[in-house]
Protein backbone atom coordinates (compact mmCIF):
# COMPACT_ATOMS: atom_id res chain seq x y z
CA UNK A 1 0.00 0.00 0.00
CA UNK A 2 1.49 3.31 -1.01
CA UNK A 3 2.31 5.76 1.74
CA UNK A 4 1.25 9.38 1.90
CA UNK A 5 4.33 11.34 2.87
CA UNK A 6 4.99 14.86 3.99
CA UNK A 7 7.30 16.88 1.80
CA UNK A 8 9.33 19.85 3.01
CA UNK A 9 7.83 23.08 1.73
CA UNK A 10 8.25 26.67 1.55
CA UNK A 11 -14.15 41.34 25.98
CA UNK A 12 -16.21 38.90 27.13
CA UNK A 13 -19.35 38.12 25.15
CA UNK A 14 -22.76 39.41 26.12
CA UNK A 15 -24.82 36.76 27.88
CA UNK A 16 -28.33 36.58 26.52
CA UNK A 17 -31.33 35.29 28.42
CA UNK A 18 -31.54 31.54 27.91
CA UNK A 19 -34.13 30.63 25.23
CA UNK A 20 -35.31 27.60 27.20
CA UNK A 21 -36.03 29.55 30.39
CA UNK A 22 -32.96 28.45 32.35
CA UNK A 23 -30.95 30.97 34.30
CA UNK A 24 -27.26 31.28 33.37
CA UNK A 25 -24.71 31.02 36.16
CA UNK A 26 -22.33 33.36 34.27
CA UNK A 27 -18.70 33.04 35.28
CA UNK A 28 -19.13 31.54 38.76
CA UNK A 29 -19.32 28.12 37.12
CA UNK A 30 -15.98 28.34 35.42
CA UNK A 31 -13.87 29.01 38.47
CA UNK A 32 -15.61 26.41 40.63
CA UNK A 33 -15.36 23.77 37.92
CA UNK A 34 -11.76 24.61 37.12
CA UNK A 35 -10.85 24.23 40.79
CA UNK A 36 -12.48 20.81 40.78
CA UNK A 37 -10.58 19.82 37.67
CA UNK A 38 -7.21 20.84 39.09
CA UNK A 39 -7.91 18.65 42.11
CA UNK A 40 -8.52 15.72 39.78
CA UNK A 41 -5.40 16.56 37.79
CA UNK A 42 -3.16 15.12 40.50
CA UNK A 43 -4.92 11.77 40.14
CA UNK A 44 -4.65 11.91 36.37
CA UNK A 45 -0.93 12.73 36.50
CA UNK A 46 -0.18 9.66 38.62
CA UNK A 47 -2.50 7.26 36.82
CA UNK A 48 -1.94 8.24 33.19
CA UNK A 49 1.04 7.65 31.01
CA UNK A 50 2.15 10.93 29.45
CA UNK A 51 1.08 11.79 25.92
CA UNK A 52 4.41 12.41 24.26
CA UNK A 53 5.26 14.51 21.21
CA UNK A 54 4.13 13.19 17.85
CA UNK A 55 6.93 11.14 16.33
CA UNK A 56 9.01 10.88 19.53
CA UNK A 57 11.75 8.26 19.19
CA UNK A 58 10.98 4.66 20.09
CA UNK A 59 12.70 1.37 19.46
CA UNK A 60 9.44 -0.58 19.78
CA UNK A 61 8.16 -2.49 16.72
CA UNK A 62 5.91 -0.42 14.49
CA UNK A 63 2.30 -1.32 13.84
CA UNK A 64 1.57 -2.65 10.39
CA UNK A 65 0.49 -5.62 8.34
CA UNK A 66 -2.69 -6.85 6.72
CA UNK A 67 -5.97 -6.55 8.56
CA UNK A 68 -7.60 -9.87 9.41
CA UNK A 69 -11.33 -10.59 9.34
CA UNK A 70 -12.77 -12.58 12.22
CA UNK A 71 -16.43 -13.54 11.69
CA UNK A 72 -18.73 -12.23 14.38
CA UNK A 73 -16.35 -9.54 15.58
CA UNK A 74 -17.05 -5.82 15.32
CA UNK A 75 -13.81 -4.92 13.52
CA UNK A 76 -11.11 -6.34 11.29
CA UNK A 77 -7.82 -6.01 13.15
CA UNK A 78 -4.08 -6.47 12.82
CA UNK A 79 -2.55 -9.85 13.78
CA UNK A 80 -2.49 -10.35 17.53
CA UNK A 81 -5.27 -7.84 18.23
CA UNK A 82 -8.74 -8.49 19.66
CA UNK A 83 -11.83 -6.41 20.33
CA UNK A 84 -14.95 -6.51 22.46
CA UNK A 85 -18.25 -4.63 22.29
CA UNK A 86 -18.72 -2.77 25.58
CA UNK A 87 -22.19 -1.33 24.99
CA UNK A 88 -24.74 -1.13 22.22
CA UNK A 89 -27.33 1.50 21.40
CA UNK A 90 -30.54 0.61 23.26
CA UNK A 91 -28.81 -1.18 26.17
CA UNK A 92 -30.34 -0.40 29.56
CA UNK A 93 -28.28 1.96 31.70
CA UNK A 94 -27.97 2.12 35.47
CA UNK A 95 -29.79 5.46 35.55
CA UNK A 96 -32.95 4.00 34.00
CA UNK A 97 -32.30 5.39 30.52
CA UNK A 98 -31.12 3.51 27.46
CA UNK A 99 -27.91 4.08 25.51
CA UNK A 100 -28.78 6.73 22.88
CA UNK A 101 -27.91 6.36 19.21
CA UNK A 102 -25.03 7.93 17.32
CA UNK A 103 -22.16 7.61 19.84
CA UNK A 104 -19.45 10.05 18.78
CA UNK A 105 -16.55 11.91 20.42
CA UNK A 106 -15.27 10.30 23.60
CA UNK A 107 -12.57 10.34 26.28
CA UNK A 108 -11.27 7.77 28.75
CA UNK A 109 -10.03 8.46 32.29
CA UNK A 110 -9.25 6.51 35.44
CA UNK A 111 -11.33 7.07 38.55
CA UNK A 112 -10.13 6.87 42.14
CA UNK A 113 -10.68 3.08 42.10
CA UNK A 114 -8.57 2.44 39.01
CA UNK A 115 -11.57 1.85 36.74
CA UNK A 116 -11.89 3.17 33.21
CA UNK A 117 -14.48 5.93 32.81
CA UNK A 118 -15.74 6.82 29.34
CA UNK A 119 -17.49 10.12 28.72
CA UNK A 120 -19.24 9.73 25.37
CA UNK A 121 -21.09 12.13 23.08
CA UNK A 122 -24.31 11.36 21.19
CA UNK A 123 -24.79 13.17 17.90
CA UNK A 124 -28.58 13.57 17.86
CA UNK A 125 -31.00 16.32 16.88
CA UNK A 126 -34.71 16.92 17.40
CA UNK A 127 -37.59 14.49 16.86
CA UNK A 128 -38.25 15.31 13.19
CA UNK A 129 -34.59 14.72 12.28
CA UNK A 130 -34.38 11.50 14.30
CA UNK A 131 -37.47 9.97 12.72
CA UNK A 132 -36.85 11.23 9.18
CA UNK A 133 -34.77 10.05 6.22
CA UNK A 134 -34.94 6.43 7.33
CA UNK A 135 -33.05 7.00 10.58
CA UNK A 136 -35.81 5.91 12.96
CA UNK A 137 -33.74 6.69 16.05
CA UNK A 138 -35.69 6.15 19.23
CA UNK A 139 -36.79 9.31 21.01
CA UNK A 140 -37.75 7.37 24.14
CA UNK A 141 -34.24 6.76 25.45
CA UNK A 142 -34.79 9.03 28.46
CA UNK A 143 -37.39 8.28 31.13
CA UNK A 144 -39.89 11.03 31.81
CA UNK A 145 -38.15 12.02 35.03
CA UNK A 146 -35.03 13.00 33.07
CA UNK A 147 -36.78 15.98 31.50
CA UNK A 148 -37.34 19.32 33.14
CA UNK A 149 -34.61 21.21 34.96
CA UNK A 150 -31.94 18.63 34.08
CA UNK A 151 -32.57 18.87 30.33
CA UNK A 152 -31.16 21.75 28.30
CA UNK A 153 -33.82 21.69 25.57
CA UNK A 154 -36.65 19.11 25.91
CA UNK A 155 -37.00 18.98 22.11
CA UNK A 156 -33.38 17.89 21.55
CA UNK A 157 -31.93 14.43 22.16
CA UNK A 158 -28.16 14.93 22.02
CA UNK A 159 -26.01 14.67 25.11
CA UNK A 160 -23.25 12.85 26.98
CA UNK A 161 -23.28 9.44 28.65
CA UNK A 162 -20.82 7.96 31.13
CA UNK A 163 -19.62 4.34 31.30
CA UNK A 164 -17.60 2.88 34.19
CA UNK A 165 -15.61 -0.23 33.20
CA UNK A 166 -13.65 -2.87 35.12
CA UNK A 167 -10.29 -3.24 33.27
CA UNK A 168 -9.77 -6.87 34.37
CA UNK A 169 -13.21 -7.99 33.26
CA UNK A 170 -12.74 -6.18 29.97
CA UNK A 171 -9.48 -8.03 29.35
CA UNK A 172 -11.20 -11.37 29.93
CA UNK A 173 -14.09 -10.46 27.63
CA UNK A 174 -11.75 -10.33 24.63
CA UNK A 175 -12.04 -14.12 24.30
CA UNK A 176 -15.72 -13.88 23.34
CA UNK A 177 -15.87 -10.33 22.04
CA UNK A 178 -18.72 -9.48 24.42
CA UNK A 179 -17.61 -6.86 26.92
CA UNK A 180 -20.98 -6.05 28.44
CA UNK A 181 -20.03 -7.84 31.64
CA UNK A 182 -17.14 -5.43 32.16
CA UNK A 183 -19.53 -2.48 32.59
CA UNK A 184 -19.94 -1.61 36.26
CA UNK A 185 -22.40 1.23 35.71
CA UNK A 186 -23.52 3.72 33.09
CA UNK A 187 -25.62 6.86 33.16
CA UNK A 188 -26.64 9.95 31.27
CA UNK A 189 -24.71 13.07 32.26
CA UNK A 190 -26.00 15.71 29.87
CA UNK A 191 -29.29 15.74 27.92
CA UNK A 192 -31.23 18.08 25.67
CA UNK A 193 -28.28 19.35 23.67
CA UNK A 194 -27.94 19.07 19.89
CA UNK A 195 -25.46 17.31 17.62
CA UNK A 196 -22.85 16.55 20.31
CA UNK A 197 -20.18 15.52 17.84
CA UNK A 198 -16.67 15.94 19.21
CA UNK A 199 -15.01 18.01 21.91
CA UNK A 200 -11.84 17.72 23.93
CA UNK A 201 -10.33 15.74 26.75
CA UNK A 202 -9.07 17.64 29.79
CA UNK A 203 -7.75 16.36 33.13
CA UNK A 204 -10.63 14.67 34.92
CA UNK A 205 -13.25 15.47 32.31
CA UNK A 206 -14.58 16.02 28.82
CA UNK A 207 -15.72 19.14 27.00
CA UNK A 208 -18.65 18.24 24.76
CA UNK A 209 -19.45 20.47 21.77
CA UNK A 210 -22.64 21.09 19.81
CA UNK A 211 -21.96 20.94 16.08
CA UNK A 212 -24.66 23.49 15.26
CA UNK A 213 -25.31 27.18 15.61
CA UNK A 214 -29.10 26.85 15.72
CA UNK A 215 -30.76 29.36 18.04
CA UNK A 216 -29.95 28.58 21.66
CA UNK A 217 -27.36 25.97 20.68
CA UNK A 218 -23.74 25.90 19.53
CA UNK A 219 -22.13 25.87 22.98
CA UNK A 220 -19.50 23.77 24.71
CA UNK A 221 -20.40 21.92 27.93
CA UNK A 222 -18.15 20.64 30.71
CA UNK A 223 -18.59 17.10 32.09
CA UNK A 224 -16.64 15.29 34.84
CA UNK A 225 -15.44 11.77 35.54
CA UNK A 226 -17.51 11.69 38.73
CA UNK A 227 -20.81 12.81 37.12
CA UNK A 228 -22.87 9.82 38.25
CA UNK A 229 -26.21 11.48 37.45
CA UNK A 230 -27.66 14.16 35.21
CA UNK A 231 -26.10 17.57 35.72
CA UNK A 232 -27.67 21.00 35.40
CA UNK A 233 -26.68 21.92 31.81
CA UNK A 234 -26.71 25.66 32.50
CA UNK A 235 -24.20 25.11 35.28
CA UNK A 236 -21.93 23.41 32.74
CA UNK A 237 -22.43 25.60 29.67
CA UNK A 238 -19.28 27.54 28.79
CA UNK A 239 -20.62 30.95 27.80
CA UNK A 240 -17.38 32.80 27.16
CA UNK A 241 -16.25 30.65 24.20
CA UNK A 242 -19.20 31.81 22.13
CA UNK A 243 -21.71 30.03 19.94
CA UNK A 244 -20.64 28.24 16.75
CA UNK A 245 -20.61 24.86 14.94
CA UNK A 246 -17.87 23.72 17.28
CA UNK A 247 -16.18 20.36 16.68
CA UNK A 248 -12.80 19.77 18.33
CA UNK A 249 -11.39 21.49 21.43
CA UNK A 250 -7.75 21.46 22.54
CA UNK A 251 -6.56 23.39 25.62
CA UNK A 252 -3.00 24.66 25.93
CA UNK A 253 -2.78 24.73 29.72
CA UNK A 254 0.60 26.49 29.68
CA UNK A 255 -1.14 29.65 28.47
CA UNK A 256 -4.80 28.83 29.07
CA UNK A 257 -5.54 29.23 25.36
CA UNK A 258 -8.33 27.09 23.89
CA UNK A 259 -8.16 26.04 20.21
CA UNK A 260 -11.42 25.10 18.48
CA UNK A 261 -12.37 23.73 15.07
CA UNK A 262 -15.64 24.36 13.20
CA UNK A 263 -17.34 21.66 11.12
CA UNK A 264 -18.70 23.74 8.27
CA UNK A 265 -17.81 23.92 4.57
CA UNK A 266 -16.72 27.52 5.21
CA UNK A 267 -15.72 27.16 8.84
CA UNK A 268 -12.84 28.75 10.73
CA UNK A 269 -10.16 27.69 13.16
CA UNK A 270 -10.64 29.58 16.42
CA UNK A 271 -8.82 30.23 19.64
CA UNK A 272 -10.08 31.65 22.92
CA UNK A 273 -7.54 33.77 24.79
CA UNK A 274 -8.58 34.15 28.44
CA UNK A 275 -7.97 37.32 30.41
CA UNK A 276 -6.66 35.13 33.24
CA UNK A 277 -4.59 32.16 31.89
CA UNK A 278 -5.55 30.09 34.93
CA UNK A 279 -9.25 30.43 34.07
CA UNK A 280 -9.61 29.14 30.52
CA UNK A 281 -13.40 29.16 30.77
CA UNK A 282 -13.62 32.70 32.13
CA UNK A 283 -13.56 36.07 30.44
CA UNK A 284 -11.52 36.53 27.30
CA UNK A 285 -11.45 37.10 23.56
CA UNK A 286 -12.52 34.77 20.73
CA UNK A 287 -10.29 34.93 17.63
CA UNK A 288 -10.08 33.25 14.21
CA UNK A 289 -7.03 32.26 12.16
CA UNK A 290 -5.83 34.17 9.10
CA UNK A 291 -3.51 32.16 6.83
CA UNK A 292 -1.46 34.52 4.71
CA UNK A 293 -2.21 33.96 1.02
CA UNK A 294 -4.72 31.17 1.71
CA UNK A 295 -8.28 32.47 1.87
CA UNK A 296 -9.78 28.97 1.91
CA UNK A 297 -9.16 25.22 1.45
CA UNK A 298 -11.66 24.74 -1.36
CA UNK A 299 -10.98 21.47 -3.26
CA UNK A 300 -11.04 23.47 -6.49
CA UNK A 301 -7.93 25.35 -5.34
CA UNK A 302 -5.81 22.64 -3.70
CA UNK A 303 -2.79 23.50 -1.63
CA UNK A 304 0.59 21.81 -1.94
CA UNK A 305 1.40 19.12 0.61
CA UNK A 306 4.33 20.26 2.71
CA UNK A 307 3.49 23.92 2.15
CA UNK A 308 3.92 26.29 5.09
CA UNK A 309 2.39 29.72 5.68
CA UNK A 310 2.56 32.57 8.15
CA UNK A 311 -0.59 33.28 10.15
CA UNK A 312 -2.25 35.88 12.33
CA UNK A 313 -5.46 36.14 14.36
CA UNK A 314 -8.51 38.43 14.14
CA UNK A 315 -11.12 39.04 16.81
CA UNK A 316 -14.72 37.85 16.59
CA UNK A 317 -16.68 40.90 17.69
CA UNK A 318 -19.86 39.09 18.79
CA UNK A 319 -19.04 35.55 20.00
CA UNK A 320 -22.70 34.98 20.90
CA UNK A 321 -23.52 35.37 17.18
CA UNK A 322 -26.64 37.44 17.84
CA UNK A 323 -26.87 38.75 14.26
CA UNK A 324 -24.20 36.88 12.26
CA UNK A 325 -22.46 33.51 12.66
CA UNK A 326 -18.98 33.75 14.15
CA UNK A 327 -17.43 32.50 10.88
CA UNK A 328 -19.10 35.28 8.87
CA UNK A 329 -17.88 37.92 11.31
CA UNK A 330 -14.35 36.50 11.28
CA UNK A 331 -14.14 36.24 7.49
CA UNK A 332 -15.15 39.88 7.13
CA UNK A 333 -11.92 40.60 9.00
CA UNK A 334 -9.91 38.31 6.72
CA UNK A 335 -10.10 34.96 8.51
CA UNK A 336 -9.38 31.92 6.33
CA UNK A 337 -12.02 29.32 5.53
CA UNK A 338 -11.39 25.62 6.12
CA UNK A 339 -13.46 22.92 4.46
CA UNK A 340 -15.01 21.14 7.45
CA UNK A 341 -12.54 21.23 10.31
CA UNK A 342 -12.98 18.14 12.47
CA UNK A 343 -10.83 16.64 15.21
CA UNK A 344 -7.86 18.36 16.84
CA UNK A 345 -5.15 17.41 19.29
CA UNK A 346 -2.29 19.27 20.96
CA UNK A 347 1.16 17.72 20.88
CA UNK A 348 3.66 19.82 22.78
CA UNK A 349 4.44 22.75 20.49
CA UNK A 350 1.95 21.79 17.77
CA UNK A 351 -1.79 21.74 17.22
CA UNK A 352 -2.85 19.07 14.72
CA UNK A 353 -6.27 19.39 13.09
CA UNK A 354 -8.16 17.94 10.13
CA UNK A 355 -10.16 19.49 7.30
CA UNK A 356 -12.06 16.37 6.31
CA UNK A 357 -13.44 17.32 2.87
CA UNK A 358 -10.64 19.59 1.66
CA UNK A 359 -7.91 18.81 -0.85
CA UNK A 360 -7.78 17.85 -4.55
CA UNK A 361 -10.11 14.84 -4.21
CA UNK A 362 -12.23 16.34 -1.42
CA UNK A 363 -11.09 13.66 1.02
CA UNK A 364 -9.06 15.48 3.63
CA UNK A 365 -6.08 17.50 4.75
CA UNK A 366 -4.11 17.22 8.00
CA UNK A 367 -2.65 20.51 9.25
CA UNK A 368 0.01 21.28 11.85
CA UNK A 369 0.00 24.67 13.56
CA UNK A 370 3.03 25.80 15.59
CA UNK A 371 2.06 27.41 18.88
CA UNK A 372 5.55 28.90 19.10
CA UNK A 373 6.02 30.45 15.64
CA UNK A 374 2.45 30.63 14.34
CA UNK A 375 3.41 28.79 11.14
CA UNK A 376 0.79 26.52 9.56
CA UNK A 377 1.95 23.48 7.60
CA UNK A 378 -0.08 21.14 5.41
CA UNK A 379 1.35 17.89 6.74
CA UNK A 380 -0.75 15.44 4.72
CA UNK A 381 -3.07 15.89 1.75
CA UNK A 382 -5.21 12.95 0.68
CA UNK A 383 -4.81 12.07 -3.00
CA UNK A 384 -5.45 8.30 -2.82
CA UNK A 385 -8.64 7.40 -0.94
CA UNK A 386 -7.56 3.77 -0.61
CA UNK A 387 -4.74 4.96 1.68
CA UNK A 388 -6.70 7.54 3.71
CA UNK A 389 -10.16 8.97 3.13
CA UNK A 390 -12.06 11.69 4.99
CA UNK A 391 -10.28 11.47 8.35
CA UNK A 392 -12.44 12.94 11.10
CA UNK A 393 -11.75 12.35 14.82
CA UNK A 394 -8.15 11.90 15.89
CA UNK A 395 -6.09 11.26 18.99
CA UNK A 396 -2.44 11.06 19.97
CA UNK A 397 -1.28 7.52 20.72
CA UNK A 398 0.93 6.66 23.72
CA UNK A 399 3.79 5.77 21.33
CA UNK A 400 3.64 9.11 19.53
CA UNK A 401 1.70 8.48 16.30
CA UNK A 402 -1.57 10.18 15.40
CA UNK A 403 -4.58 7.84 15.20
CA UNK A 404 -7.47 8.93 12.94
CA UNK A 405 -10.95 7.53 12.25
CA UNK A 406 -12.65 7.91 8.87
CA UNK A 407 -16.06 9.26 7.91
CA UNK A 408 -16.58 8.21 4.28
CA UNK A 409 -19.95 9.39 3.02
CA UNK A 410 -20.04 6.87 0.18
CA UNK A 411 -17.89 4.52 -1.84
CA UNK A 412 -15.76 5.69 -4.73
CA UNK A 413 -12.29 6.92 -5.47
CA UNK A 414 -10.80 3.85 -3.81
CA UNK A 415 -12.69 4.18 -0.52
CA UNK A 416 -14.68 1.04 0.27
CA UNK A 417 -14.75 0.79 4.08
CA UNK A 418 -14.42 2.93 7.19
CA UNK A 419 -10.95 2.58 8.73
CA UNK A 420 -8.92 3.55 11.75
CA UNK A 421 -5.56 4.76 10.39
CA UNK A 422 -2.27 5.72 11.96
CA UNK A 423 0.05 8.54 10.85
CA UNK A 424 3.79 8.30 11.51
CA UNK A 425 6.09 11.30 11.78
CA UNK A 426 7.53 10.58 8.32
CA UNK A 427 4.04 10.98 6.85
CA UNK A 428 3.38 7.27 6.33
CA UNK A 429 -0.20 6.09 6.75
CA UNK A 430 -0.95 2.59 8.08
CA UNK A 431 -4.08 0.62 8.96
CA UNK A 432 -5.13 -0.02 12.54
CA UNK A 433 -8.64 -1.44 12.05
CA UNK A 434 -11.53 -1.63 9.58
CA UNK A 435 -15.29 -1.84 9.86
CA UNK A 436 -16.14 -4.89 7.71
CA UNK A 437 -19.89 -4.19 7.66
CA UNK A 438 -20.74 -2.29 4.47
CA UNK A 439 -22.86 -2.40 1.33
CA UNK A 440 -22.01 -1.92 -2.33
CA UNK A 441 -22.89 1.78 -2.19
CA UNK A 442 -22.04 2.58 1.43
CA UNK A 443 -18.72 2.37 3.26
CA UNK A 444 -20.57 1.38 6.42
CA UNK A 445 -20.98 2.84 9.89
CA UNK A 446 -18.74 5.79 10.67
CA UNK A 447 -16.03 5.14 13.29
CA UNK A 448 -15.80 7.87 15.93
CA UNK A 449 -14.41 8.84 19.31
CA UNK A 450 -10.91 7.25 19.35
CA UNK A 451 -9.31 7.45 22.79
CA UNK A 452 -6.74 5.34 24.60
CA UNK A 453 -7.15 4.12 28.16
CA UNK A 454 -4.73 5.96 30.46
CA UNK A 455 -2.66 2.77 30.92
CA UNK A 456 -2.31 2.43 27.14
CA UNK A 457 -3.84 -1.07 26.99
CA UNK A 458 -7.06 -0.31 25.12
CA UNK A 459 -8.16 1.89 22.25
CA UNK A 460 -11.86 2.72 22.59
CA UNK A 461 -13.93 3.71 19.54
CA UNK A 462 -17.59 4.03 18.59
CA UNK A 463 -19.47 2.66 15.58
CA UNK A 464 -22.42 4.78 14.52
CA UNK A 465 -25.69 3.89 12.77
CA UNK A 466 -26.70 1.24 11.84
CA UNK A 467 -24.38 -0.69 14.20
CA UNK A 468 -24.43 1.57 17.25
CA UNK A 469 -21.72 0.24 19.57
CA UNK A 470 -18.78 1.20 21.75
CA UNK A 471 -15.81 -1.11 21.12
CA UNK A 472 -12.56 -1.75 23.02
CA UNK A 473 -9.46 -2.82 21.03
CA UNK A 474 -6.53 -4.59 22.69
CA UNK A 475 -3.28 -6.02 21.42
CA UNK A 476 0.48 -5.61 21.14
CA UNK A 477 0.58 -1.82 20.95
CA UNK A 478 4.03 -0.25 20.65
CA UNK A 479 5.57 0.83 23.94
CA UNK A 480 5.17 4.50 24.91
CA UNK A 481 7.73 6.66 23.13
CA UNK A 482 10.69 8.24 24.87
CA UNK A 483 11.52 11.91 24.53
CA UNK A 484 14.62 12.80 22.52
Amino acid sequence: RSAVRRRPGPVPPAIREDPFGMKPDLHGMTRRRFTALTALHALAAVACRPRLPFGASTSAPLLGGALQHRPGRALDLLPGFQCAVVQRVGDAMSCGSFVPAQPDGMTCHLDAHGRYVLLRNHELHETEWMEGAGKQFSTSVYPARAHGAATYNPKSFGGVSRVVIDPKRLLKSLETGDGHGAVISSNMVLTGTKFNCSGGSIPGGWISCEETDDAGHGYAFLTHVHDASLVDPMDRRIHSWGRLKREGVSVDFSQGIVYMTEDHAEGCLYRFVPKDPSDFMGRGVLQALVVQGVPDTDPKRPLIEGGEWETSWVAVDDPEAVDLPCRTQAQRHGASRFNRCEGSVLDGEFLWFIASTAGPVGAGQVFRYSLRTGALRLAVQVEDRSVLSMPDNLTLSPWGDLVMTEDNYNTGGGATHQHIRGLRVNGEIYDVARNPHRTEDDCGAEITGPCFSPDGKFLFVNLQHPIGATVAIHGPWPEPAERV
